[in-house]
């Protein structure tokens, strides 16, 4: 604390010596020693402390000290307010006050309460432990003894007090009343202060409390809430509700037995008149609207004097445990850039929480039922309205924010069209290709890309994902329905179902989910599962939807040439060098490949519309095709300042990649740029409202503004955008449209597809370093777009022409010839071995690395239940050979039994002598680090991303990033994929990366690191090279070491060996860009050749508890199903994954039954909230009605812990819990066998 010095007594600042003693009355400072002497006490003591008379004048000021003569008073109850302050925990030391003592009174009584006479007094001193202590003298709270000066505890002070106060009382109160209550006071200090009681006292128990604390209990009954109050006070005895709920009246005195005898409450009046409100509730509970104006305002309900009763803050701390929180509104409202009222919602604040969330109205239906609803309350004047799961006070502005909202309402209702029906149907606004507006058909065709019956990926590590587009998004929701996720859904559908809401909130996803679209979610995987378990499933068929909406049809060019638009041949005499757009930086400098590109695209750009109409820019990747492009559009804009917008269509993630290089190699302004995707098509969207009502019958309601552009003559999208809205980007003119990494529109079905080629261009560009990934089908669908019918119509081509690897007569090679002769004016393609000549190494190492014994029991085991599948009653996770081969894939990498994959984590000893790949990846990290350098790690499981970044943060003490497709690749975004790699790089010395090769496969420039691990392999070479150049590109300065970890055994070709071997033969054959490199097939394995001659086949060993915290969820409720059969039910079931009323397992042992809900964490000791509770709960009544001969009991368990919330639920709602411990037991009084488990994997539910 800062002092200031006296300025008030000038003619006193000569005097330096200051003396401070003990009074009755506090501690005095003062100038003058003979004054202090004066007060009769030896406790004299000089202070030369410099900065006492700042202090001195500081406590005046604020009211601490009074003044006496020469000096200060500073009371005693001052001096512990002081202590209590830490503003003067530095400077209080300077008043040497004595240090606090231990030591406490001990109390003597004399007579009863209830004589005239009766009296407490000090009798004696004990040190804090009971043992008898000598005072050799008291002065107002210090005490001397032996040991010197030592100061009271506050308590003990404030005991002292008290019995003065009592001895003192006048001859009027020396009544029995007046006796109770003043002991109940001393009591409660002196027990505080740790005095000692005689008998009489301590036996006398006597409460006056002059405070409530007010407990709340809720329920609903129907629409009605219900709340019980509970008065209690501080030491209220356990019997205090039980004796106050058996009085009618509240008398001024309550006896009531305890354990350790009868303890006497004396109800002070205002106590009193505060108990005889909660009196006259019927049973202590209120309901409906007294229970609102209650619990919003307890001093109204409870009379004046509850304000005295009732602490504020505790009624506050007390509804919020409750779960008696509320809620505010404000009107929410986002307009165009027109001004109209485009989204309308709720900002909702609710109370003891700090941050506020925003309900968006789903359509002017639900907006008009909340003002209704609201409506309602304020005219039966009640304080709160329930809607959708919130609680609304209704506050003094709530009629003004109504109004607000009533406003909004008139004004989006009124028609204001935008979007005719004549206008949309005009089809001289859009290309010559486009032909009518209806539904889309699929195209048939031999050689459009399909999945044979043998060909058809759905390996376990690829999550089932669904997709939806919510009202209002450019871009779809994209959910891994995993069966946590599902469950989630089911739930929070359900819940929102009941309430009567349109939408709810799952945490983590951007987006809420409409009801309508769970529901479509939840049946169509409901149907899905089972025909898994029929053995019917078919991940490649389509689930028709109930409407089909209309969009632009083309002609389509697949059965003959129904569209085309003719070259002519001279366009291979190009200039050799490029005209360079003034826009570009003068510090740029482009690579001669670079400059080579440019010209040859001004030279077909000139050349077009009439003599071409596109190009495939098929560069190998790494080499800058970006940076060309942008060239070339800012040279076309130069050229001819009244030209059309260019358009760049590209995958979310690489959108930052264009706008950072527009920034970083042109002249600000010089390109005027529109990113248009995600939250930034909200506000040029065109509003229902404004729509043609026969337009939205159709289906036809994603518009764009007229005037969307706003100026700008570059435009970046994505493809789900471009398909979207696909009317108003087709009846826009472009120049230039560039379509990157154009293998996404090589499918003529694809919607992508079929959009990109709708667009009225100029000149189009595809961009792509793999125009061949499968099939010459491939190179078609490009070709189709930038120059319908060079290469005629699709059925045509395919039986014309072959891949070179496919060419088996002369015919075939020389057709083969002719194609490439036919494509080459219109294809740019040129690899890092041709022209970047400057490049560093890539130096690739194959790291064999030997099985482990841990792997090779794993895998012949496997090998050994997948031979056994058709066996009669043979039991196997292994149908078809799909699944065997994902499981031998993942025990090469992260070997575990199957059914174990949640993430846990082993002991990093024990993991590497099972998973050598782990070994070697920390070694070869060591080595990395040694030379300050950095590397990616490609993994594409995203368990295995966890366990690798726990394990390098163990060994090398930082924790990798892990980018996935969970993370944004939104430019907007905070920590979004190009922010995060960026910081990566820019990091100085050694440092490690974790990527998903699907997720950052493409788009993305890492030339920080010259270390590439493919740790787990992709299916197609092309896919793992473009990972690997996202660090071998232009840019790099040093030697790139690129390596294939693969698990190999002596005695047989493993599963890993057998994939490399087919990598490398693919990539061989993709030098020639016709013959692509698609995907490895199943087909291309035989499991022959990754089986071992012979290995230790795993036995059945009993489950345990370790095994319990890896296994899957479906595996954890097999195993719940098993234990509970070994409890000895004859019934027990699993339940479908979809419409299980929140109940996963049924067991009957008739005529009792347990409904059981399985909750799994991979967190260690995670701590569960009552979810599983409220799933058993809400579905019991449908399996009682199910079974009425049964009498179910409501069973929750999981393989960690519930917390207080969910065990305080599960008693008030008699749900038996099984947490981790409980369940440990059970699995040493029931051994389980995984064998048993799976049993129950594959009964379906009947």
């Amino acid at each position: 604390m800062k002092l200031r010095w006296f300025g008030k007594k000038s003619a006193n600042q000569a005097a330096t010596h200051w003396y401070r003693a003990w009074t009755a009355d506090g501690v005095v400072i003062a100038r003058d020693r003979q004054l202090v002497m004066d007060s009769g006490v030896d406790t004299a003591k000089l202070l030369d402390a410099p900065d006492l008379p700042g202090l001195l004048e500081q406590l005046e000021d604020e009211d601490f000290a009074q003044p006496v003569e020469n000096g200060v008073l500073v009371p005693w109850d001052q001096v512990y307010a002081l202590q209590a302050n830490p503003a003067f925990a530095t400077s209080l030391p300077l008043l040497e006050l004595p240090p606090i003592t231990r030591s406490s009174p001990i109390l003597k009584s004399y007579h009863s309460l209830t004589d005239p006479d009766f009296a407490i007094t000090v009798g004696g001193w004990h040190d804090g432990s009971g043992r008898a202590l000598a005072v050799q003298n008291l002065c107002g709270a210090v005490i001397r003894t032996a040991a010197g000066d030592e100061l009271l505890s506050k308590t003990a002070w404030e005991t002292l007090q008290h019995i003065g106060a009592f001895q003192r009382r006048s001859a009027a109160d020396h009544t029995e009343l007046f006796h109770r209550r003043q002991w109940g006071i001393i009591r409660q200090t002196a027990l505080a202060a740790n005095a000692r009681l005689d008998d009489f006292l301590y036996r006398t128990v006597v409460l006056t409390p002059e405070k409530l604390a007010i407990g709340l209990r809720q329920a609903r009954i129907g629409d009605d809430r219900v709340v019980e109050v509970q008065p209690g006070f501080q030491d209220a005895p356990p019997n205090w509700l039980e004796v106050f709920d058996a009085s009618r009246e509240v008398p001024n005195r309550y006896d009531i037995p305890t354990r350790d005898g009868i303890v006497q409450v004396l109800v002070m009046p205002a106590v009193k008149t505060v108990l005889s409100q909660i009196k006259g509730f019927d049973r202590r509970r209120i309901a409906g609207s007294r229970a609102e104006a209650f619990v919003m305002n307890p001093f109204a309900a409870l009379g004046e004097v509850a304000g005295q009763v009732i602490d504020p803050e505790q009624f506050e701390r007390e509804r919020e445990r409750a779960g008696l929180r509320f809620d505010r509104f404000t009107a929410h409202i986002q307009h165009d850039s027109l001004g109209f009222p485009e989204q309308v919602g709720l900002l909702v604040e609710t109370a003891g929480q700090a941050d506020s969330q925003i309900h968006r109205f789903a359509d002017d239906h639900e907006l008009e039922t909340f003002i209704a609803a609201v409506e309602r309350c304020l005219s039966r004047q009640l304080q709160l309205c329930a809607w959708h799961g919130f609680e609304f006070e209704l506050l003094g502005d709530t009629p003004g924010e109504l109004d607000h909202l009533r406003a909004v309402l008139a004004e989006r209702q009124t028609s204001r069209l935008l979007i005719s029906y004549a206008q949309v149907y005009d089809l001289s606004r859009y290309s010559a290709r486009v032909e009518d507006i209806g539904v889309e058909k699929p195209y048939y065709s031999p050689y459009i890309a399909k999945k044979k019956d043998d060909e058809g990926w759905f390996p376990d590590n690829l999550l089932p994902l669904i997709s939806f587009r919510p009202e209002g998004a450019s871009e779809p929701v994209v959910i891994p329905l995993t069966p946590p996720i599902r469950e989630q859904i089911e739930t929070k559908y359900q819940e929102a179902k009941a309430a009567g809401q349109t939408e709810f909130q799952i945490k983590g996803f951007p987006q809420p989910i409409p009801i309508r679209e769970a529901e479509a979610i939840l049946q169509t995987f409901a149907e899905a599962m089972d025909d898994a378990r029929q053995g019917r499933f078919d991940p490649a068929r389509t689930r028709q939807t109930a409407r089909e909406d209309k969009r632009l049809l083309i002609k389509a060019n697949i059965q003959a040439i129904d569209y085309e638009e003719a070259r002519r041949d001279i366009l291979n005499a190009y200039p050799p060098n490029p005209e360079y757009p003034e826009a570009l930086r003068a510090e740029v400098r482009l690579l001669p490949h670079q400059c080579d590109g440019i010209a040859r695209l001004q030279h077909l750009f000139r050349k077009s519309p009439d003599y071409c109409r596109g190009v495939i820019l098929a560069d190998d990747m790494g080499l800058g095709k970006t940076l060309q492009l942008l060239a070339l559009i800012a040279w076309a804009f130069e050229r001819q300042p009244d030209l059309d917008p260019a358009l760049v269509v590209a995958p979310v993630s690489l959108l930052e990649n264009w706008e950072e290089e527009t920034r970083k190699f042109f002249r600000p302004d010089s390109l005027p740029l529109l990113t248009l995707y995600g939250d930034s098509i909200k506000m040029l969207r065109v509003p229902r409202a404004s729509i043609d009502a026969q337009l939205a019958q159709e289906g036809l309601v994603k518009f764009l503004r007229p005037g969307w552009r706003q100026g700008a003559r570059l435009v970046l999208t994505t493809y789900e955008t471009l398909r979207d809205f696909e009317f108003s980007f087709a009846e826009e003119r472009w120049s230039i449209m560039v379509c990157d990494e154009a293998q996404k529109i090589k499918n003529p079905n694809a919607m992508v597809t079929r959009s990109a080629k709708k667009q009225n261009v100029t000149f189009k560009i595809a961009c792509t370093g793999t125009p061949v990934e499968n099939t010459l089908a491939d190179l078609w669908c490009l070709f189709d777009f930038i120059q319908p019918g060079l290469l005629g119509a699709l059925n045509d081509f395919g039986r014309r022409y072959r891949r070179p690897i496919e060419a088996r007569t002369d015919q075939d090679r020389e057709r083969v010839e002719e194609l490439r002769i036919r494509i080459d004016p219109q294809v740019i393609r040129r690899t890092k071995a041709q022209v970047a000549k400057d490049l560093p190494r890539k130096i690739e190492q194959d790291c064999r690395i030997p099985l482990s014994p841990h792997q090779r029991a794993l895998y012949a085991h496997a090998i050994d239940l997948f031979r056994k599948r058709n066996a009669p009653g043979a039991l196997t996770p292994f149908r078809n050979h799909l699944e065997l081969l994902h499981y031998l894939r993942l025990i090469c990498t992260d070997p575990r039994r199957h059914g174990m994959e949640a993430f846990r984590l082993e002991p990093l000893a024990e993991y590497r002598d099972k998973a050598p790949k782990l070994g070697w990846l920390l070694d070869t990290l060591a080595t990395i680090q040694s030379r300050a350098e950095k590397i990616i790690i490609f993994c594409e499981f995203r368990v295995i991303q966890r366990l690798l970044k726990c394990y390098i943060e163990q060994v090398f003490g930082f924790s990798p990033d892990i980018i996935n497709g969970d993370t944004s690749a939104s430019a907007k975004a905070a920590d979004s994929r190009q922010k995060r790699i960026k910081a990566f790089q820019a990091k100085p010395g050694f440092g490690a990366i974790i990527l998903s090769p699907v997720a950052v496969g493409f788009g993305v420039n890492i030339q920080g690191a010259n270390h590439v691990i493919h740790y787990t392999r992709p299916w197609n070479p092309a896919k793992e090279d473009q990972a690997t150049d996202r660090a071998y590109r232009i840019g790099a300065t040093k030697d790139v070491y690129v390596y294939y970890p693969v698990i190999h055994a002596d005695d047989f070709t493993t599963f890993e060996m057998k994939l490399h071997e087919l990598l490398a033969r693919k990539r061989e054959l993709a030098d020639d860009m016709l013959n692509g490199a698609g995907d490895i097939t199943p087909a291309e394995f035989d499991i022959a050749d990754v089986a071992p001659d012979r290995g230790d086949v795993l036995c059945a060993d009993m489950v345990t508890l370790d095994d319990v915290l890896q296994m899957r969820p479906d595996y954890f409720e097999g195993l719940v199903a098993a234990l509970w059969q070994q409890r000895g039910f004859r019934e027990v079931q699993r339940t479908p994954g979809s419409g299980d009323d929140g109940v996963d397992m049924v067991a009957i042992q008739r005529p009792q039954g347990e409904l059981i809900q399985c909750k799994t964490s991979a967190t260690e000791n995670a701590r569960l909230g009552w979810d599983a509770i409220k799933d058993v709960v809400t579905g019991a009544a449908a399996y009682e009605q199910r079974h009425p001969d049964v009498c179910f009991k409501k069973v929750c368990i999981t393989n960690q812990f519930f917390n207080a919330t969910a065990q305080r639920h599960a008693e008030n709602h008699h749900v038996e819990l099984y947490d981790q411990p409980r369940l440990a037991q059970l699995l040493t009084e029931h051994p389980v066998r995984l064998t048993e488990i799976e049993r129950f994997l594959y009964t379906t539910w009947e």
